[in-house]
């Protein structure tokens, strides 16, 4: 993991009273490494999804069935389909 460490703070008058200004506690350290590897597990999964990766992550084995990628893309071309040229406003004006 990472184990780059903020500078150390000469003065703690910026910190908010009754805080630390830098933890040192291992369960808070495990935790934000939990949220880091669940958010990068978010991050591969919507990658497949987008198709910027040819395999889906560690967890979710139905992604492979081309049953399942033919719902997904069907609903994204039906969501391009339904919001296709709402919002254009183009005229045209024959003279």
């Amino acid at each position: 993991m990472n184990t780059i460490q903020p500078p150390q703070s000469d003065t703690e008058s910026t910190a908010i009273p009754g805080t630390p200004v830098h933890s040192t506690n291992a369960s808070e350290r495990l935790e934000i490494a939990r949220i880091t590897a669940l958010l990068s597990w978010f991050k591969h999964v919507f990658d497949y999804l987008g198709g910027s990766r040819e395999k889906p992550p560690a967890g979710m084995p139905f992604l492979v069935s081309p049953l399942w990628l033919g719902i997904w893309w069907g609903l994204m071309i039906g969501l391009i389909l339904l919001f296709c040229g709402q919002t254009s406003k183009f005229i045209y004006i024959d003279f």
